[in-house]
């Protein structure tokens, strides 16, 4: 049965305000200053997973905490520094992010069990433990079909939720990022 187009807007707009909440009561907007998996800024990333994610709960028509959903995977990569600039510190970023991730949002926002989990456990299976619940589980293939997406696709990735989700928020982050960019990296 297809939704009408009000039901679909009406979506979009909810997951909107999730993500407007969370960006204003925390520091997720300077995530955008980093790249990720190519070309694709962390925030546009974080953003993609969050919104497919979200997607994808709605579709299966199973029982989820969507805003538990959301909130994990918009934090699930906020970790501040660039995981690809050959810092030896930054050695085995692919299993320890998720717990920086998970300290950086604990600092600023009370998570609560599933959002945490999200964040600590999305990298599975390289982190060794799954996801404890099924937010999780949906976040960690999201995620990864975002990250070969963002492989492939690495120029303007996402036009959909650039235009319909992020607008002014992404076009102020991004243009502070692209400005700091060498001439022909754009």
């Amino acid at each position: 049965m297809r939704k009408s187009r009000r039901q679909q807007l009406y979506r979009i707009d909810r997951f909107r305000e999730y993500y407007k909440e969370l960006f204003s009561h925390s520091g997720l907007g300077q995530i955008a200053k980093f790249t990720q998996h190519g070309t694709t800024s962390r925030l546009l990333h974080s953003v993609a997973v969050a919104y497919y994610s979200y997607r994808l709960a709605l579709f299966t028509r199973l029982q989820f905490h969507l805003d538990d959903l959301v909130r994990g995977a918009l934090l699930h990569d906020y970790f501040l520094y660039d995981a690809e600039d050959g810092d030896p510190a930054h050695k085995g970023h692919w299993t320890r992010h998720p717990s920086i991730a998970a300290e950086n949002a604990g600092s600023e926002v009370q998570l609560t069990r599933i959002e945490e989990d999200i964040i600590r456990k999305h990298m599975f299976p390289l982190t060794l433990q799954p996801p404890r619940y099924r937010e999780g589980v949906v976040v960690s293939m999201i995620d990864k079909a975002c990250s070969v997406y963002e492989f492939f696709k690495r120029r303007e990735p996402y036009g959909q939720i650039r235009r319909e989700v992020l607008r002014e928020e992404l076009e102020g982050s991004l243009k502070a990022f692209y400005l700091k960019l060498p001439a022909g990296e754009s």
